[in-house]
């Protein structure tokens, strides 16, 4: 399942490095010169993890190809836009938000009928670099459906 992580600060990156792991991630980042490094390096796990995982940065969503599932891991001020971003793309996707029930579901809805995933996670890093991010607290995160998304569909990304 090609993933995509819309997000790059320390949630963000930790979700693209651990899921890189497993599948192909592609990430978009709001600066060139943050996904040219990306790209360029991998990005980097230390702390309760140790290990650089190789991910597909871009910071214009018209370079992405075609994903399947859409983690929009940004701040709650950045959702807005992040989600505009995505508006009239990427129509068989799965867009799952880890904005921790602060309606971001509703705001993604504005820009798309995506199948949606409410995510609630309590992970935790310090992002050193661009392409470094530390590991801090390891905790599960929580998935569920939102509104007419199906219960399996929440199994498969799980």
């Amino acid at each position: 399942m090609r993933t995509c992580v819309v997000g790059a600060g320390a949630i963000g990156s930790l979700l693209a490095a651990h899921l890189a792991t497993i599948v192909d991630v592609l990430v978009l980042t709001r600066r060139t010169e943050h996904a040219r490094a990306l790209n360029e390096q991998g990005l980097q796990v230390s702390g309760r993890h140790d290990f650089t995982a190789r991910v597909t940065a871009a910071s214009d969503v018209r370079d992405l190809p075609e994903f399947e599932l859409g983690i929009l891991a940004t701040k709650t001020t950045a959702l807005e836009q992040a989600a505009e971003s995505l508006a009239g793309r990427f129509p068989e996707a799965t867009v799952m938000t880890v904005q921790n029930g602060l309606g971001a579901e509703d705001v993604v809805r504005r820009h798309g009928d995506w199948k949606l995933i409410s995510a609630v996670t309590f992970m935790s890093g310090t992002k050193h670099s661009d392409t470094h991010v530390e590991y801090i607290l390891d905790t599960p995160t929580w998935l569920g459906p939102f509104a007419d998304t199906p219960f399996d569909r929440v199994g498969e990304v799980a």
